[in-house]
């Protein structure tokens, strides 16, 4: 599997360092024209980004959305009432309809805290020695300074807040 991100350009070691196979700088390369012919897109933006990323993709690919739009088959995974599968298909029904245009599948999924999977998680990043990438540390008392820095896009990597004394 190839692995292409991007992100600002003052970033591209660090995640190449990480394991991508290439880095696009958002700021100077329009990816739409560079890259294409791709399986799986993980959509983090959501908006005008989906339609994009999905003008990249080969036909049968899987475009994975955590920040446009619940769709009908979202509601029905989620075993959701009758009343909101059909109210979520309805409003998520332009996203199936722009996944149809370009042949590809679109799913939608809601991240939410689970503590067996979070260990879980935690369990294989140890195992396999995967470090994070931690911009700063700060101690609660500090929180209004985290909320600051990752407001204003100024963290490189993940921001942290210790509840330690």
């Amino acid at each position: 599997m190839k692995v292409i991100t991007n992100g600002a350009g003052d970033s591209a070691e660090r995640v190449l360092k990480l394991g991508a196979d290439r880095f696009i700088d958002y700021k100077t390369e329009d990816y739409t024209k560079t890259v294409s012919q791709v399986d799986y897109v993980l959509d983090t933006l959501g908006g005008a980004e989906t339609e994009k990323q999905m003008s990249i993709m080969k036909k049968g690919g899987q475009l994975v959305s955590l920040r446009a739009m619940p769709n009908g088959d979202f509601a029905k995974r989620m075993n959701l009432p009758k009343w909101k599968q059909i109210l979520l298909g309805l409003a998520g029904s332009k996203f199936d309809k722009m996944a149809d245009k370009y042949g590809v599948h679109y799913h939608f999924i809601f991240v939410e805290s689970n503590g067996a999977q979070l260990q879980e998680v935690a369990d294989l990043f140890s195992k396999l020695e995967i470090k994070p990438s931690i911009d700063t540390v700060y101690p609660f008392e500090e929180v209004n300074s985290a909320l600051d820095k990752i407001a204003n896009g100024r963290s490189r990597g993940k921001t942290v807040l210790s509840f330690k004394k």
